[in-house]
């Protein structure tokens, strides 16, 4: 009954929020208010001692960063919304189960889950920049080459770059000539646009070669840089994902044998779900099943190019 009476009540809940349209997020401030001042508080301890941020916080701020290196800020407030309703259904499927334990261990590793997606999202969009800065990089710096001509070469060669790099080579570009012909100032602009190592080096030694322009036969060095680099990435990707979907599987027979089994052994099953012991044990089963979701997910991240985390 305890499961069905906290169905209803959030079922309600949602219900008057859309009768009297409130947002959710306007009544999830009232709750969060109170809490406000502390945490603005302890944010400016931390900024005075130096103290470092706690594991938690460290791990929201890390899902910050990494949507926004990937150019998805809009949906921080997404994530964050699924992440509260992924950890009320594990709390009330360890009801369900009339397992508290469980029931905790599914709240926080299930509310934790949009940090795997996160991860995936941003290491997918890390190996397509990657590929995206190898193309821009070699075609930029075959026509500079060849040319000795850097805004010559940016301007014949715009048509060519994929996105979203064209966009910074434009701005690049038309800094140049509508607000500063100073080339250095807008390469230092430009090199600070994009967080990656290559990236970075191609623009120093691009500043370099406006004092000395037999600097550009080192450019094609640091483009066939990122493509070994990628190269490599490929050959580990393709290592992981072979691992990961053997862990898949494995996660997949030991959930699966719970059910099995209790169709096979119901006195083992009702050991299993009805006792103290076995209520822990199955707690400390899921435990270690959403924590090494979550240690797989930071390998399959890309940490190749200049990231920090």
């Amino acid at each position: 009954m305890t499961i069905v009476q906290i169905l209803c009540a959030l079922l309600i809940i949602a219900g008057l929020f859309l009768l009297l349209g409130v947002p959710a997020s306007d009544m999830a401030l009232l709750f969060v208010k109170p809490f406000q001042r502390q945490r603005e508080r302890t944010k400016k301890i931390r900024r005075i001692t130096g103290k470092p941020k706690g594991k938690l916080a460290a791990t929201v701020a890390d899902a910050k960063e990494m949507l926004a290196a990937a150019g998805m800020n809009e949906q921080i407030d997404a994530y964050k919304w699924a992440a509260v309703i992924l950890a009320i259904v594990g709390l009330l499927i360890g009801l369900a189960l009339d397992n508290v334990l469980a029931g905790l261990v599914l709240a926080v590793g299930l509310g934790f889950s949009p940090l795997i997606v996160i991860r995936i999202r941003t290491g997918d969009y890390i190996r397509i920049l990657n590929e995206k800065l190898e193309s821009a990089m070699g075609t930029i710096t075959n026509a500079y080459v060849a040319g000795g001509d850097l805004i010559g070469a940016v301007e014949n060669n715009l048509h060519l770059l994929p996105s979203p790099l064209d966009g910074v080579i434009r701005q690049f570009y038309a800094e140049t000539q509508l607000i500063d012909s100073d080339i250095v100032k807008a390469l230092r602009r430009m090199r600070e646009r994009i967080d990656n190592r290559y990236w970075r080096d191609w623009c120093d030694v691009l500043i370099q070669c406006q004092r000395d322009r037999q600097l550009r036969f080192a450019l094609p060095g640091i483009v066939s840089r990122i493509g070994e680099m990628r190269r490599a990435q490929m050959e580990a990707d393709t290592a992981i994902q072979k691992q990961l979907g053997d862990y898949i599987i494995t996660v997949m027979l030991v959930l699966g044998a719970i059910p099995l089994m209790g169709a096979m052994m119901p006195a083992w099953y009702t050991m299993l779900t009805a006792t103290p012991v076995g209520k822990i044990t199955l707690a400390v089963v899921l435990a270690a099943v959403l924590a090494t979701a979550i240690w797989v997910a930071r390998l399959y991240r890309p940490v190749e190019g200049g990231e920090s985390k």
